[in-house]
C-alpha cells in the first residue's frame, strides 16, 4: 500500500517535544561562534538535526512549521512597542507551546524574559486562508500603527495566588504581520510593571499558563463582530527562565524635587528603561506645601532629546542612554502649562529645548546610566 506522508497526523504533544528539543539544539549552535566550543558536541547535534530533517521530509506540515520557528523575532522585533534584538537572546519556549483548535494552530515559538517583561514570539496558522475582511482589518486599523491581533486570554503563574487577568481588558496584543494567506507571525509582551503582575515579585524561573479563547481584530470603534473574531480554545503551559546573558543594570537614585516627588531607581535592559517614581511628604520644601501638582517633569536623554516616558517606562531603542536628566518646571497656571506643552510638541524647537529647560527649571535630577 502506498503511504501518503502528508496525510500522517502529528500529535500535538509530539510536535511540542520535537520542536522544543531540536530548536534548542540549533539555537545553541547558533550562539556558539567559537569552533573550539562546538567540536565536542557537533556529532551529537548533527545527529539530532539529521533526525529532525528526516521527520520534516516525511511530513511537510512539520517542515513548513519548523521553517518559521526560531526566526519569528527576527521578522517582527522592530515592529514592537519596545524594539530591539530579541532574536539574539531568545530561547525556545519549553513546555506545552503548541495548541490547535478548529483548524487554527497557535505556536509560542521563542521567548525573552527581562526583569521588566516577558516577550514571546507567536505563529498563528490556519488550515483555511484567513478571511479577507479579517486580514484587511488587521492591516488597516490605524494609520502609523503596525498590524496587530488581540488574544482573548486567561493567564496564571505558579508564583501568583490568583489569576493574572485584567477583567476590564482581558486582551494581549500580538504585533506582527501576515506571512501569507494562512499565517500570521508576531510577538506579545507581558509587562511586569502593570497590574496584576506588579503585585508580585517575579522569580527568575516560573511556570506561565495561558488560555486563549479568541483571536480578534477590533475595528476603529473597538467592536469585534462577525468576521473580525476567530473563536476556539488554545491552552499553553510554559516553563520560563529569565535569560542570564541579558545586560541589565539598576541605578540607585533616591533624589527629590521641591514638591516631594522624586526618583528611587532606574533599571535599564536591552529593550526598556523603567523609572521608579517616589513621593515623600517629608521632602517637600518650604513654599511647595500647597502646590505639589504645579511642577511638571520633563525627561531628556544624554543628547538632549525628549523622552516619551509612559508612566515610568520607555523603550531603550532610539535614545542616548549615557544619562537622563529630569527637569522640574513650574506651571502654576493653565496658561503656563500650555506654554510648556507647545514647546514640547514643537519639533522645530527641539534643538533649543534643553537650554530652555535649564533656564526655567526650579530643580533637576541628573542620572548617569553608564
Amino acid at each position: 500500500m502506498k503511504v501518503e506522508f502528508h496525510d500522517i497526523s502529528v500529535p500535538t504533544d509530539k510536535l511540542n517535544a520535537v520542536v522544543s528539543e531540536n530548536l534548542a539544539v540549533i539555537k545553541k549552535l547558533h550562539k556558539k561562534t567559537l569552533f573550539r566550543r562546538v567540536i565536542g558536541g557537533c556529532a551529537a547535534a548533527a545527529a539530532s538535526i539529521a533526525v529532525l530533517v528526516g521527520v520534516c521530509a516525511m511530513n511537510p506540515v512539520l517542515a513548513e512549521k519548523f521553517s518559521w520557528l526560531g526566526k519569528i523575532f527576527g521578522l517582527v522585533q522592530e515592529e514592537q512597542i519596545y524594539p530591539g534584538d530579541y532574536s539574539e537572546h531568545s530561547d525556545p519556549v519549553p513546555g506545552t507551546s503548541v495548541s490547535e483548535s478548529d483548524g487554527v494552530t497557535i505556536t509560542l515559538s521563542e521567548f525573552v524574559c527581562t526583569t521588566e517583561s516577558l516577550n514571546v514570539s507567536v505563529l498563528i496558522e490556519s488550515e483555511e486562508p484567513f478571511d479577507e475582511d479579517f486580514k484587511y482589518s488587521v492591516l488597516r486599523q490605524f494609520e502609523g500603527v503596525p498590524p496587530y491581533l488581540m488574544l482573548v486570554a486567561e493567564q496564571s503563574a505558579d508564583f501568583a495566588d490568583q489569576p493574572l487577568d485584567s477583567e476590564w481588558a482581558p486582551y494581549i496584543d500580538v504585533r506582527g504581520d501576515f506571512l501569507d494567506d494562512n499565517t500570521f507571525a508576531g510577538a506579545l509582551r507581558i509587562d511586569f510593571n502593570l497590574y496584576p503582575y506588579a503585585m508580585y515579585t517575579i522569580p527568575d524561573t516560573f511556570t506561565w499558563n495561558l488560555k486563549v479563547t479568541g483571536i480578534i481584530c477590533p475595528d476603529k470603534t473597538g467592536n469585534t463582530t462577525g468576521n473580525l473574531e476567530i473563536s476556539g480554545e488554545w491552552n499553553f503551559s510554559c516553563q520560563i527562565t529569565r535569560q542570564q546573558d541579558l545586560e541589565s543594570r539598576t541605578i540607585e537614585v533616591n533624589q527629590y524635587a521641591p514638591n516631594g516627588t522624586g526618583i528611587s531607581t532606574v533599571t535599564v535592559t536591552p529593550y526598556e528603561v523603567a523609572v521608579e517614581y517616589i513621593y515623600d511628604e517629608t521632602m517637600i520644601q518650604p513654599g511647595y506645601e500647597e502646590s505639589a501638582d504645579t511642577l511638571q517633569s520633563v525627561m531628556l536623554d544624554g543628547s538632549g532629546k525628549q523622552i516619551q516616558d509612559k508612566v515610568g517606562l520607555f523603550p531603550a531603542d532610539g535614545y542616548d542612554l549615557s544619562k537622563i536628566t529630569v527637569y522640574y518646571v513650574p506651571t502654576p497656571t493653565e496658561e503656563s502649562w500650555m506654554v510648556i506643552q507647545e514647546k514640547l510638541i514643537d519639533e522645530s524647537f527641539a534643538p533649543q529645548l534643553q537650554a530652555y529647560l535649564e533656564d526655567i527649571a526650579v530643580s533637576k535630577i541628573e542620572i548617569p546610566l553608564q
